[in-house]
């Protein structure tokens, strides 16, 4: 099998899902009455273990999402039962069973941990405010809690932090579970408890409008080869059930992507070497290794052939690598419990991380062209060696299609900034894509363009010529897998994110006689990018009322559990033009609503009025009654969706709609 499909499991009710992976074997947990456990080797294929709780450790309840951390050779689960606060439960193996060791600690419901690179650990927990941490003195102890700041527009729930190059990543979850709106958004922040910002292309991970729906409540894992990793959530079923997804996780200029959400994507790779054949393999320039290791008495550690060793001092709590450097284990580590080594080398960077937590990183390393050993007393459990790293591992990456990405996710000798890729004359970058869907579509490009630059866009050795008036091109797509390629010509035009969106013929459309009332949106006419878009209004506003034209939109839902048309009034992706009594609005929506320009112009609602906007790639101009309002460039831009309305306390009614592709 060389690729996945999601759903990957289905009639298990998936809710909730938490992945542990644990001496090279996956571990999966859901909210479900007895916690059954599934385990797996690939994130694919999945087999039941069984029950981990007795029926007696919460009459009555369900335990809510539960997630497993290891420690120091014990497994600790947090769940709160019905969301009833949180329990702490322990045992000695991931498949359990557990026994509780906790009172109830409160903190309302979705517990997670983080244990940083100073051994100190966090726990997370959603309440009405949003996001929540505090810092834990032990595994079952719980500090002061401390509002994140971070939340989402209506429910917000299901956090998940990881650390990744000295910054705190959070995935968290919106809307309600039983919405097909449900939906993923990131942040990130340089402290495990505050300044936590969104991310620019929240949501990450929505399906409103696609064949799974309701994606939501994630958590994430180091893939099988060491390299990747892989966003884990679920979808919802009509009967309220929910089926396990998977999709690769990116990084690229400092931002977390899910390539995703994919119906089809490439099978989760192994490593190069495992077994008896890790230990015979010569080392590449650059690699990841994992150790899981269990010491005895005195000293230990890891040669990497002649060049370097990195020794465990048991009696002082360090680990070194001789003269270049070393550090301090945490006070309560435990050397004769299993532990996860891992080693990366870059350049003549050389990381050590365990448990992973970052622990000690040596400049200048010498050069290691053999093998690795163990010295002293140790045992090895599961090891494994990939040849390459996590950041060229997210660079290499099939992007699925349709879909978008970052541009610095790509290979070539492109420069590459933190927003963006650089292209000058003579220089390239490639993407493979995994297409999932065959038609015809359109790739757009966003960044920033001067004039006078000029790219070479290549799909499938056919040639396009883009400039900073037409950034995106039409193609045709066939199932299975192509190559992009990028080639600056002229100038060194910076782009940031490529889409590639499937379009229907494009073909002027109209509608007549549209009516809408109270609160609520829906859409009218076609699918489009670059168009004008000419509608025929009248309007009835309450005092704080406004009548909208939506375009370029998609992902429709509403709040609740997909019924509550006030709180789902911003549930969408694109824009709209608002008209308020004394004014127009032209907004920016993904999930929530973002004015780019307004202009103070009042709005007579005892005549019909006429609505002119002209969308190309970033640019939206807004006319009313023939007078320009506004002219605006959206820097990552919706690029494709329909036209529909939206009233908010407002009556609407729509004539002579017309959308003329450009």
């Amino acid at each position: 099998m060389t690729d996945y499909h999601n759903p990957v499991q289905r009639a298990g009710d998936f809710a909730d899902p938490f992945v542990l992976r644990h001496d090279g074997v996956y571990y999966l947990y859901c909210t479900n009455p007895d916690v059954r456990c599934w385990s797996s080797r690939d994130l694919v294929e999945w087999q039941l273990e069984g029950p981990t709780i007795d029926d007696g450790a919460f009459p009555g309840l369900v335990p809510f999402a539960p997630e497993v951390v290891y420690s120091n050779g014990g497994f600790y689960m947090y769940t709160s039962p019905s969301g009833h606060g949180h329990f702490v439960l322990r045992s000695e193996s991931p498949t359990g069973p557990f026994r509780v060791v906790s009172g109830n600690v409160g903190h309302a419901i979705d517990g997670n941990v983080l244990i940083d690179d100073d051994g100190r650990w966090y726990f997370y927990w959603a309440g009405d405010e949003g996001i929540w941490g505090c810092e834990m003195p032990s595994p079952t102890e719980f500090g002061e809690p401390v509002l994140t700041g971070i939340h989402m527009n209506g429910w917000t729930e299901g956090p998940f932090v990881s650390k990744r190059d000295g910054i705190y990543w959070m995935t968290l979850t919106g809307n309600h579970y039983l919405s097909p709106g449900y939906r993923i958004d990131a942040a990130y922040s340089t402290s495990p408890l505050s300044g936590f910002q969104p991310d620019p292309l929240n949501p990450i991970l929505i399906g409103a409008d696609g064949p799974n729906v309701g994606l939501g409540h994630s958590s994430s894992v180091t893939g099988p080869d060491l390299v990747s990793t892989y966003l884990i959530y679920h979808n919802l079923n009509p009967d309220e059930t929910r089926d396990l997804d998977i999709d690769r996780q990116v990084w690229s200029g400092g931002r977390l992507q899910v390539l995703g959400p994919t119906t089809s994507a490439p099978m989760p790779s192994g490593p190069d070497a495992t077994g008896t054949a890790f230990w015979a393999t010569e080392l590449p320039a650059r690699f990841t290794a994992e150790l899981n290791l269990t010491a005895g008495d005195g000293d230990y550690g890891i040669s990497l052939g002649d060049a370097l060793e990195l020794r465990v001092d048991a009696a002082a709590g360090t680990v070194s690598a001789g003269a270049l450097g070393s550090s301090a284990l945490p006070a309560d580590y435990v050397h004769g419990a299993l532990h996860c080594w891992r080693l990366i080398r870059d350049g003549d960077e050389l990381r050590l991380s365990i448990d992973g937590r970052a622990q000690l990183s040596v400049r200048d390393a010498p050069a290691a062209a053999s093998r690795i050993t163990l010295f002293g007393s140790v045992s090895a459990g599961h090891v494994a060696l990939t040849g390459t790293t996590a950041e060229h591992a997210d660079r290499q990456a099939a992007k699925p299609v349709p879909g978008r990405f970052w541009a610095g996710l790509g290979t070539g000798d492109s420069e590459r900034e933190a927003e963006g890729v650089r292209l000058g004359p003579g220089t390239e970058i490639a993407y493979d894509l995994h297409v999932q869907q065959a038609g015809p579509a359109v790739i757009y490009l966003a960044g920033e363009f001067a004039p006078g630059d000029a790219i070479v866009l290549e799909l499938d050795g056919l040639r396009h010529d883009l400039r900073p008036d037409r950034l995106s091109v039409p193609v045709r797509l066939e199932v299975g897998t192509c190559r992009l390629t990028l080639l600056g010509a002229a100038g060194e035009p910076l782009v940031r994110l490529i889409t590639v969106a499937m379009r229907p013929e494009p073909s002027a459309a109209a509608a007549h006689d549209e009516t809408a009332s109270g609160t609520g949106k829906r859409l009218l006419a076609g699918h489009y990018d670059d168009a004008v878009i000419t509608a025929h209004v009248s309007i009835g506003l309450a005092p704080q009322g406004h009548a909208d034209l939506i375009f370029r939109a998609s992902q429709l839902s509403e709040g609740g559990e997909g019924d509550d048309t006030v709180l789902g009034r911003n549930f969408l992706l694109g824009y709209s033009v608002q008209l308020h009594h004394d004014r127009v609005v032209l907004a920016r929506h993904d999930y929530d609503e973002r004015i780019l320009a307004e202009h103070p112009t009042p709005v007579d609602p005892s005549r019909p009025h006429v609505i002119v906007v002209r969308a190309v790639g970033g640019s939206i101009g807004v006319e009313l009654d023939g007078t320009a309002l506004f002219q605006v460039a959206d820097d990552l831009p919706h690029p494709i969706g329909s036209v529909g309305i939206r009233t908010d306390n407002a009556v609407l009614r729509v004539e002579r709609l017309r959308v003329e592709p450009r």
